[in-house]
């Protein structure tokens, strides 16, 4: 899947919904609240090159895994690409996650799966963005408990420590192992 000129933003302030117009009279909704998002106005806009590379980006990584659905795929990818043109920086909430017993990333790429522990659950999360401290991850399962009330739902995004992050079961290398022979 490929993003394409002829998508379009489309805000209607009366319903107060944010869409991304695909066309043959498909569009994707906005599943983010407004309070989410940076104040928005009535508008049929272009999608940009930024636009286009920020969907790229998520579809093609998680595309080539082959373990999550197509739909998934695309909504995930669509609503990243709404957060990077519309969404307001978030504060972190690193403390309802579990510190990872070892950290494993020595790079953070968009794209890249990875795992968080809030004690109450484990989830599938897809990497958006990081800086040298924060990551931002995407929660692709369809919900999460957070605490005994306190969950998170699909395609919510939270923001983090480094530290929080736990490797993807599919990204552990398939290394064979060095088998040394006993000494006799």
């Amino acid at each position: 899947m490929q993003a394409s000129s002829a998508w379009r933003w489309v805000y209607n302030p009366e319903q107060q919904q944010l869409s991304i117009e695909l066309g043959d009279g498909l569009s994707h909704l906005c599943p983010y609240k407004t309070s989410r998002l940076a104040p928005l106005y009535a508008m049929n806009a272009a999608f940009t090159l930024e636009d286009a590379q920020a969907f790229q980006t998520i579809y093609d990584a998680l595309h080539a895994l082959d373990r999550w659905s197509p739909t998934l795929i695309m909504q995930a990818a669509l609503n990243h690409s709404i957060l990077q043109r519309f969404g307001r920086p978030q504060m972190p909430q690193s403390w309802h996650f579990q510190q990872a017993e070892e950290s494993t990333f020595d790079t953070f790429e968009a794209g890249t799966p990875l795992c968080l522990n809030s004690g109450f659950a484990n989830a599938e999360f897809v990497l958006l963005a990081a800086d040298d401290e924060f990551a931002e991850c995407m929660l692709l399962d369809d919900a999460m408990a957070l605490s005994e009330i306190k969950q998170i739902r699909q395609f919510d995004v939270i923001k983090v420590l480094h530290n929080r992050m736990q490797e993807h079961p599919l990204m552990r290398s398939s290394q064979q192992l060095d088998i040394v022979p006993k000494q006799a």
